[in-house]
């Protein structure tokens, strides 16, 4: 997987995006039945795992690049199974999960083809990606505008925030360039749109495998 992901920064999302309610608030809205296997796809320490089992989901496998992201997630979630692999050769069988989560993983790409290739891969037919990644809207780029700069230190709501979005500065720039061809590219690799909902920082999408 083409990534560039850095030790720095996985201690940086740590401290900062730990957000509860925001993220309880964005899984309840995929809706997914309790009775699914669900592939948490860049799961880090497992706080997505962990909501998830709160929400009466028992079969979700995570997976992370990260070995000590990874060790975290085991050592909160022991009910769930978890695995060191990149998105680009995940170590299932074809047809395994009815859910793949993917949470702020794409944006840390550099190509997305490979990767959508997999998760289709080992969905079953009729099975459901969703993502929630950094949306292309002004507030966004006006909140990354004040984190390059001094000023972002001394306002609680960006302080921390800059922290991770410097260490994946050129990342996110890479993102927001490439949304519209990240969306192209589920479309071509046999995905069908269920829905997409924007707010002022983040895109929301649900597909359907169609194989």
């Amino acid at each position: 997987m083409k990534t560039k992901q850095t030790k720095k920064w996985e201690q940086a999302c740590l401290e900062t995006r730990r957000s509860l309610g925001n993220r309880k608030r964005r899984l309840s809205k995929f809706a997914i039945p309790t009775g699914s296997r669900v592939l948490d796809l860049g799961c880090a320490d497992g706080l997505n795992t962990s909501i998830l089992l709160e929400q009466g989901i028992e079969d979700i496998v995570g997976v992370d690049i990260s070995k000590d992201l990874i060790k975290i997630a085991k050592k909160t979630n022991p009910q769930a199974k978890f695995y060191v692999a990149s998105a680009d050769k995940l170590p299932f069988k074809a047809n395994q999960f009815d859910v793949v989560l993917v949470d702020s993983v794409f944006h840390h790409l550099l190509e997305y083809s490979q990767p959508i290739k997999e998760i289709k891969r080992v969905l079953v037919k009729g099975g459901k990606l969703c993502f929630i990644e950094p949306n292309n809207s002004l507030a966004r780029k006006l909140m990354d505008f004040l984190c390059v700069h001094e000023v972002s230190k001394y306002l609680p709501i960006l302080n921390k925030r800059r922290l991770t979005y410097l260490e994946e500065k050129g990342l996110m720039n890479h993102w927001l360039e490439t949304q519209g061809q990240f969306l192209n590219t589920l479309k071509s690799g046999g995905f069908v749109k269920l829905s997409l909902e924007k707010d002022f920082l983040s895109i929301m999408g649900e597909y359907k495998s169609n194989k």
